[in-house]
């Protein structure tokens, strides 16, 4: 636990201040904002819940921003050679990985808070007819699911950079996985089950976003992520105990 905490403060100060973090960061802030306002336009006077559609702006983007800041996790330290350094070290792989992806998480997570705050506070203050359809709880559940899909694709996106040492090449394929594979898998299934068509067929886990801002939980959603994203660490810190058996 020890050493798993001091990696993760380790690579929050190594984030701190970066360009690395703080371009996506911004870059998403700025597109989510963009186009939960698009969004907006497009659904006035529609039966959308406002936790709905600024979790629908988030959601796209959040695979991109998790693929960026989790690029350079173990990538840059396989470019730098100070992977045999880490390897070297003490630590088990598993602390080493954990800590990591918390870090990236941590990051993401500050994110969706600062995403937040547009639609719980600026927005009510500017457009006051809007300010009876704020439901704090419905914004805490939508934050919640959207969190709860950055575990995922950081998780990816880290098990990815232990596999590459060039830090572009982790992004890009972390992106595939994170964005392609899901729309991938849903037109497979909607080929072989033509029924199970829906209106977000260009983002299908949006359905699980709308559904959990309306209230829709369902336990099978907790499962899918959670599998998802202990599978990714496990393989992360597998590879990773490979490279130092070699």
């Amino acid at each position: 636990m020890k050493a798993m905490l001091q990696t993760w403060w380790r690579e929050m100060r190594s984030l701190r201040g970066s360009f690395y973090s703080g371009a996506p960061v911004a870059a998403f802030l700025a597109v989510s904002g963009w186009t939960f306002v698009m969004l907006l336009r497009r659904d006035e006077g529609g039966i959308a819940q406002l936790q709905s559609i600024w979790g629908c702006s988030v959601a796209p983007w959040l695979p991109v921003l998790c693929s960026l800041l989790t690029m350079r996790l173990f990538a840059v330290e396989r470019s730098s050679g100070m992977i045999e350094l880490l390897m070297a070290a003490p630590v088990r792989e598993r602390d080493l990985v954990i800590g990591k992806f918390l870090s990236a998480l941590s990051l993401v997570a500050l994110a969706l808070l600062c995403a937040l705050i547009f639609p719980a506070v600026i927005l009510p203050r500017i457009a006051e007819p809007i300010r009876d359809c704020i439901q704090p709880i419905a914004l805490g559940t939508t934050f919640g699911i959207l969190l709860l899909q950055a575990c995922t694709w950081c998780a990816a996106g880290t098990m990815i950079s232990v596999m590459y040492s060039n830090q572009a090449a982790a992004a890009v394929t972390s992106l595939i996985l994170c964005s392609g594979m899901p729309v991938v898998i849903y037109f497979g299934i909607l080929a072989w089950i033509p029924s199970v068509r829906t209106g977000m067929a260009w983002m299908p886990l949006l359905s699980h976003v709308v559904d959990f801002s309306t209230g829709l939980f369902s336990s099978a959603v907790f499962i899918f992520y959670g599998v998802l994203s202990v599978l990714f660490l496990f393989i992360c810190s597998k590879t990773l105990a490979m490279l130092r058996l070699r």
